[in-house]
């Protein structure tokens, strides 16, 4: 007897709320409030290129500046004496012109000595202006309450002034996480780099139930409330990764719905990792840990990750600002480390796969990847249909009497789960 199940991933929404205009005659200026939220939004897909690898957009940089320290991918090499900061990877600062990254520094000071209301030495367009602040939040996710603000324009267009509403626990909350996050990442101080982010992925995802909650935005929903969506499982994993001098950072983009997840970078090659989709919420409500998003290239990616949204969003008006590494090399997935990976269906590959795990553990989940999909289509045509069935003969190798058994697949990644259950 066989017991399909089909796994109900429970998705989250992601965007980017419109800014809003609003005149204050009196002080001929123009306030402009925005709050990013995840939840609720309106997200405006106009103008994207969407294609096989992603999203891609053009760089825009400032005449001025040079590209001596361009590297591939768009990147460049972090001048941490301009910054003033020891943060390991800022990956949407450095696709920042020179303006915006004037402004950007101006922001990193004022998460360093917070304060509720700040007055721009540079001053910028709202174009540059909203660039920069956007590339800071993504790069920090500890300014999760820089998200929300308000900010002031002259007679030129220009920023002038820029509100925030500092936390009145600010300072302990954030001694709180860290105590927690020094804690976790001691754990694996003397791990490889890749066994970290493994460690990370697997905490986050047995630490955290998906759940909405009142910060659920933040990686403050993780870390000391145990409760989250995308967007706090995403900067929680980032800022463990930056903590652990692991190059990460947090994108946005669409599902079927709009959503967050990461990439992270390992020996110059590029891997995204996607740890709510890796928490999933069964059909009985239960949730469990799975490997289906975690290092995996733009090919698996794409088949249910449809976009990548580098866009600004100013009023009604939008412009692409970031553009996205290629993740091309499969050697990190979950699959491949364990040996679970074969490129197309073969049975006797498999087979020696299946009784290897039985023998170390009977009664265990044994998950395996076929990453060609016509292939994966005739491996679970032939493993698994009533025509075929070829999973029993292997199972009666190990067992000869009679045995009851589960097969889970999810068709998005090529992955086939059995299980004896008795």
């Amino acid at each position: 007897m066989k017991k399909i199940i089909s796994i109900l991933l429970v998705l989250c929404l992601s965007g980017c709320t419109v800014l809003d205009f609003v005149t204050d005659d009196n002080q001929n200026q123009t306030i402009n409030s925005y709050k990013n939220d995840y939840k609720d939004t309106n997200t405006t897909t106009e103008n994207q290129t969407q294609n096989k690898n992603g999203f891609t957009v053009k760089n825009k940089e400032d005449k001025n500046q040079t590209s001596n320290s361009q590297l591939k991918n768009g990147f460049q090499t972090v001048d941490k004496n301009k910054l003033n900061t020891k943060s390991l990877y800022l990956y949407y600062y450095e696709q920042l012109s020179s303006t915006q990254k004037a402004i950007y520094g101006e922001l990193y000071d004022v998460l360093q000595k917070p304060v509720s209301e700040y007055s721009f030495k540079k001053l910028a367009k709202k174009e540059d202006f909203a660039t920069a602040i956007l590339a800071f939040n993504y790069d920090f996710p500890e300014a999760y309450w820089m998200w929300d603000y308000r900010y002031w324009t002259d007679d030129y267009g220009k920023v002038t002034k820029v509100k925030f509403k500092v936390p009145e626990n600010y300072a302990e909350t954030q001694a709180q996480v860290d105590q927690i996050v020094d804690n976790v990442v001691g754990a694996v101080a003397n791990a490889s780099d890749y066994e970290k982010i493994k460690y990370f992925y697997d905490w986050i995802i047995n630490w955290t139930i998906y759940e909405d909650n009142e910060c659920d935005q933040y990686y403050t929903s993780v870390f000391l409330y145990r409760k989250s969506i995308c967007a706090g499982y995403s900067r929680a994993f980032q800022y463990l990764c930056k903590k652990a001098g692991i190059k990460c950072a947090t994108v946005r983009g669409q599902t079927d719905e709009a959503h967050a997840w990461n990439f992270v970078e390992l020996n110059g090659k590029y891997y995204w990792v996607d740890v709510t989709w890796g928490d999933p919420v069964n059909d009985d409500g239960s949730q469990s840990l799975v490997y289906y998003y975690f290092m995996i290239t733009d090919e698996v990616l794409f088949r249910t990750h449809y976009s990548l949204n580098g866009t600004v969003v100013i009023g009604d008006s939008s412009f692409e600002a970031f553009k996205f590494p290629k993740c091309t090399d499969n050697s990190l997935s979950y699959y491949v480390q364990n040996g679970a990976y074969f490129q197309t269906y073969d049975y006797y590959a498999i087979r020696d796969y299946v009784l290897q795990k039985l023998n170390e553990d009977p009664y265990q989940k044994i998950s395996f990847q076929i990453g060609d999909q016509a292939s994966f289509q005739v491996a679970v045509e032939q493993l698994l249909s009533q025509n075929y069935r070829y999973i029993t003969n292997i199972f009666s190798e190990y067992f000869p009497g009679r045995y009851w058994y589960n097969a889970i697949t999810k068709d998005d990644v090529g992955v086939i789960t059995v299980q004896i259950v008795s």
